[in-house]
This record gives structure tokens, sequence and C-alpha cells, in this order.
């Protein structure tokens, strides 16, 4: 198989797939080298520290994770028309509601690659979850302030939209912006806001019986086991190419061996009759006119041999 395996033919086949192999390779390190600064980023970045919120966040664009635990500052106001209530959160193990209502910062900017089908008249909002209460009632009553507010917060990722079927009117199931446009005439970012503090005459995170929500910080540092699943697969990737490349050369190679393998000897079969003493083949043996005849006992007819049966 080695002989078969170094003519030219195989030898430019072997080369392309170990071409392949080493991109497939290639691309494993990547995928390390990307979990690597991902890591990285989400060890070094400074969230604690205060940015401002339009300096952070752009609107109808995504937000990209690393963004997310992010504390920012953003001034402007409340919509009170446009703000849902989510059931089933917990605080403290206890079930309850989120009252989560849209705000809008002032100086607030699309994004590069945000694209419309006109000019955008909405206004731009993001949505603020001011608090959490276990009272239904309370949740659904609840209106934030009139009047400019200055909030500090965290970024907070977005959750899937989820069927409303069941839910009283003004209740959703998840806070997913991609659902509160549908509803309301706004443009909105990928990215919720948990406040930390909420002042001015129409500060309403915390407020009105409400209680606060704190996000849960992202781990940092850590494995990216997304990106290792990823670096294993390619690495799958170039073995099975070199395993195909193997497999089609020893299929070859078995039947070439077969090609050269002699033709085994001729086996005849041959006939002899009761009473003969030569030996004949099939063919002889059904030309011979006496063939039926030399198998019947002596002195036994085909008549007798009928009535036998």
């Amino acid at each position: 198989m080695l002989r078969l395996a170094l003519t030219p033919r195989w030898l430019g086949f072997l080369a392309l797939v170990l071409l392949l192999a080493t991109a497939f390779v290639g691309l494993s390190a990547w995928q390390v080298d990307r979990a690597q600064h991902k890591n990285d980023v989400l060890s070094g970045r400074e969230v604690d520290v205060v940015q401002d919120f339009n300096t952070v966040l752009e609107a109808q664009v995504p937000t990209p994770s690393y963004l997310l635990d992010q504390r920012v500052e953003l001034t402007g106001h409340y919509l009170p028309d446009a703000q849902v209530v989510v059931p089933a959160r917990y605080l403290d193990g206890e079930e309850g509601f989120w009252v989560v209502t849209m705000f809008v910062p002032d100086g607030a900017e699309y994004g590069a690659d945000a694209t419309f089908a006109g000019e955008p008249r909405e206004p731009i909002a993001v949505p603020v979850v001011r608090g959490w209460t276990a009272d239904e009632n309370h949740a659904m009553s609840s209106q934030p302030a009139e009047g400019e507010a200055t909030i500090v917060g965290r970024i907070g990722p977005v959750e899937g939209p989820e069927n409303t079927s069941g839910l009283p009117a003004g209740q959703v199931r998840t806070v997913s912006t991609s659902q509160l446009v549908n509803y309301f005439d706004v443009h909105s970012y990928s990215a919720i806001v948990f406040p930390e503090s909420d002042t001015g005459p129409g500060a309403s995170a915390g407020t009105d019986g409400l209680t606060r929500v704190e996000l849960d910080k992202q781990e940092s540092g850590g494995f990216d086991w997304q990106s290792a699943a990823y670096a294993i697969e390619w690495l799958i990737f170039a073995a099975f190419a070199i395993y195909i490349w193997w497999r089609l050369l020893r299929d070859e190679h078995l039947r070439a061996q077969a090609a050269q393998q002699p033709a085994g000897a001729t086996e005849y079969v041959v006939v002899k009759a009761a009473g003969e003493t030569e030996l004949h083949t099939p063919e002889e043996a059904s030309s011979r006119p006496d063939s039926g005849a030399a198998s019947r006992p002596a002195g036994l007819t085909t008549k007798d041999m009928n009535s036998e049966h």
C-alpha cells in the first residue's frame, strides 16, 4: 500500500487533504484565541466605572455581549403609555411582577448599521425595570412620575419574545425589545437598564412601593465552552479528511490485490450411472440415449415404475 501511496496521483491527493486539514487546524486555533480574547475582555473591562449611556449603546443595532453589566448614566424621561408588567419574576424567593417602562434618553443616536423603511420619526427608548412587587394590582396600576430623571444603572441582556396568550392585557412573559417596539411606537436598543439610582422630578425606579431589582453580573474570566466546542469540531474535521484519504487508498489497494490473484482451479461434476464403469461429464451423460434407462434397475420398465407410484 505504501508503493501505491507514493504514486503521483495519491501524493497529489494527499497534498490537497493536508492543505485542507491545515486550514481546519488553523480555524481551531482561531477559536481558542477568540475564547481567550473574550475572557480577557470580560476580566479586564471596567464595568463598575460609570459611562455615558450614549457612548456605550446605539439604537436599532445588536449589543455586544461584552457591554453587558456596564454601569451607565442617562438623563431623559419615562413614557407612561409605554409600560408592561412581567409576571413570574422572583425576588428573594418570592414570586411577583416586574414593572418595565420605556425611557427616552436625551441625545440618543442610531447605530451605523441601523436600517429604516423611511425617515425615522419614532422616539428612541430603552426598557427600564422600575421595580418589583408581589401585588399584581399594584404592578398594573403603578405609573412613572412626569418630568426629567437621571438614572445610574447597569446594562442587562434582552430576552427572547414569547407568546402572551392567556395573560391579561398589558402583561408579557419576557422583556423583549423586538416585541416592545411592536406594542409601542418607538425604536429601541438590544438592552435593558436596571437602575441603581433614579433622581430628579421624574424619578420612578424603586418608588411608588416598588422594590428595586439588581442585575446579577456576569462572571468574569472562566472557560468559554462554546468556543472550545467549535475548536474541537474543527480538529475532528481535520482528522476526518485524513481518514477519508486513507480509506480511499486502502480500498484502491485491495482492489489491485484482488485483480492480481490467479484464477482458481476449474472444478468438474461427473456423473456415473448405475452399472457403468466410465465417468462422464453432465453434458455427456445427458446426451446418451440410454441415460434415463441406465438409472432404472434391471428388468424394470417405465410402465412398472409408473405403476409403483
